[in-house]
């Protein structure tokens, strides 16, 4: 935007706004792209400049690439590029701030300015210059960098001191973006192999099937489960279990990677997935074997039975249950055969079904199904393993949203959540007293509130109709229903809160 420049005396009083209006700007960003944007637009005017870059730091490249660039010569399609980038060791003063977090102001007549940084200016028909570090979790994440040319005024100390608050706002917005992405990885993948979880493999299935309705092209299910990983568990201990399981998902993840489109999964504690939108059976016969040879010497003595299914064996549409039940009907005589390749489901009816991708026959209770997500989880930090426990409930109880809360000061203030519906409230604060009777239910053996609970503010804050709590020592859980939750869904919840806070 071409916005006018700040009086060089009357300026704090609109840098103040402007900083006020940056917070609220960036208050609804939702990337890292849309956070870079905004502040350099109001950066330029902030700083009366004529452009602002912000770039990011790839510190095992020892490189600054630059996210966004903002000015009145740069044309929209301009302001993403691609391969705008600057080597550290070309640019003394962007090694310095990237080595020491240190800003600087340059003019293109300064005896120490470097060769790389007076040809930058140059080519950019600027004066003048200043560049200040955006942190992230106390590193340096990357560079704001500003310009000015013409008449104006060069960058000076007061500049400067803007700038870094400036900055320090940006990192908040930064923040906040990489808060959300670690949430939604959370929800959506298996946090000891770094596969899909099941959530992901059901949407990305489901998404695929209804592409391929009225004789669109094929979908191919892949399942495979590990054979003889409760004798390794018991022989070597869990670690060596979970070590197993890691091997296991890197031969999927690299055969998945063959086959553009193709989404890898852990979808239970022993079972893994894969789905091939777009492909028949061949491709995922091809899939399954690459895998198969690449856990040929699984650690442990663990190996795979793998089994698929696909839509262009199938006479008539198929759900995304009965596909994932074929699969899994196929896996299941590979394991029972002892089989070293994999097997192909034939039509529907030539198979039973052994379970279903949604409500199947044999799926575990309420607590077994989040003791099997919390074993993934071991080693993680608490509360990874407080949200992984709370996505893993909600899944199964199709929970509106879930929060994790911290306990400070007779209040539960947000610190993991997710909202699965518009209206689903789940970051404000809400106040949660020690004293409180439903505290000291939550405790005790978890409990479930009402939005008619005057007394307590949960479901009415959240918008939801019920809201099942459960709290320990300093962590609070919520699970918001829009229906009446299974009678033993608050003592699960508050089981499952102190095994992913044991030891």
């Amino acid at each position: 935007m071409n916005g006018p420049r700040l009086p060089r005396s009357t300026g704090a009083d609109e840098r103040l706004a402007g900083l006020v209006r940056l917070a609220r700007i960036l208050a609804d960003s939702r990337s890292v792209e849309e956070v870079a944007e905004r502040a350099a637009e109001e950066g330029r005017f902030a700083f009366g400049a004529d452009s602002v870059s912000l770039g990011q730091l790839e510190r095992e490249h020892g490189i600054v690439r630059v996210v966004v660039t903002v000015g009145a010569a740069v044309a929209a399609a301009d302001r993403f590029p691609l391969n705008e980038q600057y080597r550290l060791t070309d640019f003394p003063l962007l090694g310095l701030m990237v080595d020491e977090a240190r800003p600087w102001h340059m003019r293109l007549d300064d005896a120490d300015a470097g060769p790389g940084e007076r040809e930058l200016l140059q080519r950019l028909g600027a004066t003048s210059a200043l560049a200040t570090p955006v942190l992230s979790e106390g590193r340096v994440w990357g560079e704001l960098f500003a310009t000015r040319g013409g008449q104006v005024p060069p960058f000076d100390d007061d500049d400067l001191a803007f700038a870094q608050a400036f900055a320090g706002m940006v990192s908040a917005g930064l923040a906040q973006v990489e808060h959300l992405a670690r949430v939604e990885h959370l929800a959506y993948h298996d946090p000891l192999t770094g596969l899909g979880n099941r959530r992901l493999v059901e949407e990305r299935l489901e998404a695929a099937l209804d592409a391929s309705h009225e004789a669109g092209p094929p979908v191919t299910v892949v399942m495979a489960d590990v054979n003889r990983l409760k004798e390794a568990n018991d022989r070597y201990g869990h670690e060596a279990g979970d070590r197993a399981l890691v091997a296991i998902a890197n031969a999927l993840s690299l055969a998945t990677g063959t086959v553009p489109g193709a989404v890898a999964g852990r979808i239970g504690g022993d079972e893994f997935c894969a789905v091939l939108p777009g492909y028949g059976t061949a491709v995922g016969q091809a899939l399954a074997a690459a895998f198969l040879r690449g856990t040929a010497d699984a650690p442990y003595g663990v190996s795979v039975a793998c089994g698929l299914a696909s839509t262009e064996n199938e006479p008539s549409p198929l759900s995304a249950a009965r596909l994932f039940a074929l699969a899994d009907a196929a896996q299941y005589e590979a394991k029972r055969a002892g089989a070293v390749h994999p097997v192909v489901a034939g039509p529907s009816s030539e198979r039973g079904e052994r379970r279903a991708l949604r409500g199947r026959s044999e799926e575990p209770g309420l607590l077994s199904s989040v003791l099997d997500a919390l074993e993934a989880s071991s080693g993680r930090h608490p509360s990874e393993r407080v949200a992984v426990a709370a996505a893993a409930l909600a899944d199964r109880l199709s929970a509106a949203g879930w929060v994790v809360s911290r306990l400070r000061e007779g209040a539960a203030l947000p610190l993991v959540f997710e909202a699965r519906r518009e209206g689903a409230f789940v970051t404000a604060s809400v106040p949660a007293s020690a004293r409180a009777d439903w505290m000291v239910r939550a405790r005790s053996h978890g409990t479930v509130v009402g939005v008619d609970d005057e007394d307590v503010p949960l479901a009415a804050v959240r918008g939801a109709a019920r809201v099942v709590v459960a709290a320990s020592g300093d962590w609070l859980v919520e699970l918001l229903c829009d229906g009446p939750p299974p009678v033993d869904a608050a003592a699960v919840l508050r089981a499952a809160l102190g095994v992913a806070l044991g030891p």
